[in-house]
């Protein structure tokens, strides 16, 4: 099998996007395939989330604000919202001050509860009103 370089992929679109017709015949059913069930089950997924996210942001928040905490994550944390947007107990809002930085495992840990501890802030000192 011989490796090929991402400037050989960018140099010869044609050669690749041939082969990749090639493979969708072979294997009609493959994830990426349109074709399959996975294919819209993944896309539904990203689009209900998109859409949750989008209805679940405050009016008032500060989009520039919101983007720096973004382009600011250190590259061995993830970004979570502190209180969830989907939560049996508790939803929170999609807001500069429902983000903060968690470890991978942290995040995952959580599993979409609302968990004070891993965030290490004095929730009275935020008022929104």
């Amino acid at each position: 099998m011989r490796k090929f370089s991402i400037a050989w992929y960018q140099a010869n679109p044609e050669y690749v996007k041939a082969q990749n017709e090639i493979y969708d015949k072979k294997y009609p059913s493959h994830w990426h395939s349109k074709g399959s069930k996975d294919y819209w089950r993944t896309k539904y997924a990203a689009h209900k989330l998109r859409a949750e996210k989008l209805r679940r942001t405050a009016a008032w928040a500060d989009e520039a604000k919101m983007q720096e905490i973004f382009k600011n994550c250190p590259p061995d944390q993830t970004i979570s919202h502190e209180i969830p947007l989907q939560a049996v107990g508790v939803s929170g809002l999609h807001h500069e001050l429902n983000l903060g930085y968690l470890s991978l495992s942290e995040n995952c840990s959580r599993n979409n509860k609302f968990v004070p501890r891993y965030f290490k802030r004095d929730y009275r000192e935020i008022s929104l009103f």
